[in-house]
C-alpha cells in the first residue's frame, strides 16, 4: 500500500529513469519508464482523493474514477494528455515500437514534466474524499460480473434451443 507522497516520489523517480534511458538511446525502456511515471501520478491523485491503493491501481475502477474526477475538476486538459501519453508512449512506443524517436524525445523531455508538475499541483490542492464513489464503482463491477454470467447463460440456452429445433427438424 502506497500513499500519495510515495506515489508522487515514485513518479518522479521513474521520470528520471526515463531520461536516463533516453540519454542511453533506449527508446523502448524510456517509454516504459515514462508511462510508469504517468501511472504512478494517476494513482497518487486517486489515493489523495480517498480511493484505496488497490482500487486506484485497478484498471476497471481506477481509470473510470480518474477520468470522471479530472472531468469534474475541469481538468480535461490533463485527461487528454494522459490519453496522449497512453497512446504515444505506452501503446505505440513501448508495445508497438512505432512512435518516432524524435516524438518520444519531445514527449518525455517537454510534455511529460509539465504534466507531472500540473498533476502534483492538483494533488497538493485536492481536499476531497471519494470513498463513497469507490463503493459505487465496486457495486458496478459486481453488477457487470452478474451481467456477463447472465449473458453466458443466455448463450447456453440459445445453443440448447438450436439443438432442440435441429433434432425435431431431422
Amino acid at each position: 500500500m502506497m500513499d500519495q507522497n510515495e506515489l508522487i516520489n515514485k513518479s518522479f523517480q521513474l521520470y528520471n529513469l526515463a531520461i536516463d534511458s533516453l540519454d542511453r538511446g533506449d527508446l523502448v525502456d524510456a517509454c516504459e519508464k515514462a508511462w510508469g511515471a504517468v501511472e504512478a501520478m494517476r494513482k497518487a491523485l486517486l489515493v489523495k482523493a480517498g480511493i484505496s491503493y488497490d482500487s486506484a491501481k485497478s484498471i476497471s475502477i481506477g481509470i473510470p474514477l480518474f477520468t470522471r474526477l479530472l472531468k469534474k475538476l475541469g481538468r480535461k486538459d490533463l485527461l487528454e494528455k494522459y490519453t496522449y501519453f497512453n497512446y504515444k508512449l505506452h501503446v505505440m512506443g513501448f508495445y508497438e515500437g512505432i512512435t518516432e524517436g524524435w516524438e518520444i524525445e519531445d514527449i518525455i523531455r517537454e510534455d511529460l514534466p509539465l504534466w507531472l508538475k500540473e498533476m502534483k499541483s492538483l494533488i497538493d490542492k485536492l481536499n476531497i474524499n471519494l470513498s463513497k464513489a469507490e463503493e459505487i464503482m465496486k457495486e458496478m463491477e459486481k453488477l457487470k460480473r452478474r451481467l456477463i454470467l447472465t449473458h453466458a447463460e443466455i448463450v447456453s440456452l440459445r445453443n440448447r434451443l438450436d439443438k432442440t429445433i435441429e433434432e425435431l427438424v431431422r
